[in-house]
C-alpha cells in the first residue's frame, strides 16, 4: 500500500514553491496577479523602469551580430518589443520578458552607419542578457536610449528614421522604426 506524502510535507513544498523565485522585491508576487489586473504592469515596472541601455558602436561587432541574427542564430535571451516612442532626443522602447529574479541589462549595437538613401535611416539592434534569470514572472519594462550619446549633436540625428533589430528577428523588417 502506497503511503501519501503528510500534510505537513504538502504544505511546506507548496511555500518552497512560492519563494523559489522571490528575490525579496514585489516582482515575484506580482507574477500571481491576473492578466486583466492592471497593477499587474504597475508592480512589474515599479521598480525597473526607464533603465538606460548600454550604448556601443562598432561595426565589426555589430557586422557579426547581424550576420548570425540574418541565419536565425539568436544571440542573447528572448524579450518582445511592446511599443516605441521618441520624446526629444530620446527613444523609449517598451518590452517585456521573463524574468523577475535577476537584474536584466540591455544594449544597443549601432555600426556607426547614416544610410542617407531616402528615407534616411540607422540600424540598431537590441540584445537582452537575462543574467541567468530561471523565473517565469511577465516582465515589462522601458529602456531609454539618449541618442545624443549614442551618435551626438548631429543634424542627421533628428532627421534619420532609427531601425530597431531584436536579435530574435531573422528579416530585413524592423521590429520597431521610430522617426
Amino acid at each position: 500500500m502506497k503511503k501519501f506524502p503528510s500534510k505537513l510535507t504538502l504544505i511546506f513544498l507548496l511555500i518552497l514553491f512560492s519563494i523559489s523565485c522571490s528575490n525579496g522585491g514585489d516582482v515575484a508576487d506580482a507574477a500571481y496577479l491576473s492578466p486583466e489586473d492592471n497593477s499587474l504592469s504597475d508592480a512589474l515596472t515599479s521598480s525597473s523602469s526607464n533603465t538606460n541601455a548600454l550604448l556601443r558602436i562598432n561595426k565589426d561587432i555589430f557586422d557579426d551580430i547581424n550576420k548570425n541574427r540574418l541565419n536565425s542564430i539568436n544571440e542573447g535571451d528572448f524579450f518582445t518589443i511592446n511599443k516605441v516612442t521618441r520624446e526629444d532626443d530620446n527613444i523609449q522602447i517598451n518590452l517585456s520578458y521573463a524574468g523577475g529574479c535577476e537584474q536584466h541589462k540591455f544594449q544597443i549595437i549601432w555600426d556607426g552607419i547614416v544610410y542617407t538613401d531616402n528615407p534616411c535611416h540607422m540600424n540598431l539592434i537590441l540584445i537582452h542578457d537575462a543574467n541567468n534569470d530561471s523565473c517565469e514572472a511577465l516582465i515589462t519594462q522601458t529602456i531609454n536610449v539618449n541618442l545624443n550619446e549614442l551618435v551626438g549633436d548631429v543634424s542627421y540625428k533628428d532627421n534619420c528614421a532609427y531601425h530597431i533589430f531584436s536579435t530574435f528577428n531573422s528579416s530585413d523588417n524592423a521590429d520597431a522604426i521610430i522617426n
